[in-house]
């Protein structure tokens, strides 16, 4: 796998409603490689070989965006604090993190301050001495965390795990699928603002109208679970957007099994994933969230194991051989 691929990916500035920087780099890659890219508006975007038969589609989506933050009250002097208004649900412990704000001008280094307080959170940010606000800053105007990735070993930190590692395995994909025996049509699909309600995934699912749906995405290491980093890919049994059939969860498990691919399974009733979009939009399809466990998920330094992408590559494979009802 190229970890050049990911580091472009992680530093991408792409909060919700904002992930032009994704979307192109997975668009390039996805037209070197032959796929044909469909943008759909600003909410999602498409690949797929050209069509030379009729099949049933099997999409396997993840989205660009991250959490962040937008500019919601403008400083009052040159070195005075931007207010900010949280995107998603960015988090981190202590008080203060690195930053970056993108203008029509271009970025500039930003600390991001809170301060607790009785009914939630005051968010904002100051410029990193000696900078001012440039001039062209605006209401609006998005910040995220500073990226820094660091790789050790199969072991990467960084800002933006979720879900800049499952757009590393949609631009990953691009060279495999076309080698893949399966009785589907493949297609990647990249969506937008999954953070703040899911939108982009309901406009691919609505343009795509897949026959079965793999949903790509992050989710926490969970020890009491036994799902762990370096354990390998883990199908989500239930959360806020989806409950599998146990007759599904076996079926997955003895495939999975079968070709040596290691699987851990998790069950939730919060959080959620891209996967409601497809029952919401009325399909029928099966929708299968495999996710990649993570620590600090939505902070500025998540943690993942790079072994699991590799083994979620594998099970992809793997699933696209088979018929689904």
């Amino acid at each position: 796998m190229n970890r050049d691929t990911l580091l472009e990916l992680l530093r991408c500035h792409a909060t919700p409603g904002d992930e032009a920087e994704v979307a192109a780099v997975l668009a390039r890659i996805w037209r070197r490689a032959g796929l044909v890219v469909t943008r759909l508006g600003d909410y999602a975007l498409a690949a797929s070989a050209p069509r030379t038969r009729r099949a049933p589609v099997l999409l396997i989506a993840a989205h660009m965006d991250s959490p962040g933050f937008a500019v919601d009250r403008l400083p009052s002097a040159p070195r005075a604090a931007a207010g900010l208004t949280c995107l998603g649900r960015p988090a981190w412990s202590g008080h203060r993190a690195a930053g970056v704000l993108k203008t029509r001008a271009g970025r500039l280094p930003v600390t991001i301050r809170t301060r607790r307080q009785r009914g939630g959170a005051d968010f904002a940010c100051t410029p990193v001495a000696p900078a001012a606000w440039p001039a062209d800053l605006a209401h609006g105007d998005r910040v995220c965390f500073a990226a820094a990735p660091e790789f050790a070993g199969d072991r990467v930190a960084a800002p933006f795990l979720d879900n800049r590692l499952g757009c590393w395995l949609l631009a990953e994909l691009a060279g495999r699928i076309g080698g893949w025996r399966t009785p589907w049509r493949v297609v990647l699909g990249a969506a937008g603002t999954e953070e703040t309600g899911g939108f982009g995934a309901a406009v691919l699912a609505r343009h795509v109208q897949p026959g079965l749906a793999i949903v790509l995405d992050a989710t926490y290491e969970a020890p009491a679970q036994g799902v762990r980093r370096g354990g390998g890919p883990v199908l989500t049994l239930s959360d806020a957007s989806v409950l599998l059939p146990p007759a599904r969860r076996d079926r997955v498990r003895g495939l999975l099994a079968a070709a040596g691919v290691p699987l851990q399974t998790e069950v939730y009733n919060f959080s959620g994933t891209d996967a409601r979009a497809f029952p919401l939009q009325g399909l029928a399809c099966p929708v299968l969230p495999l996710l990649l466990a993570t620590t600090g998920n939505h902070t500025p330094r998540e943690t993942a194991d790079l072994r699991d992408a590799a083994a979620l590559l594998d099970a992809l494979e793997v699933l696209a051989r088979e018929e689904w009802p």
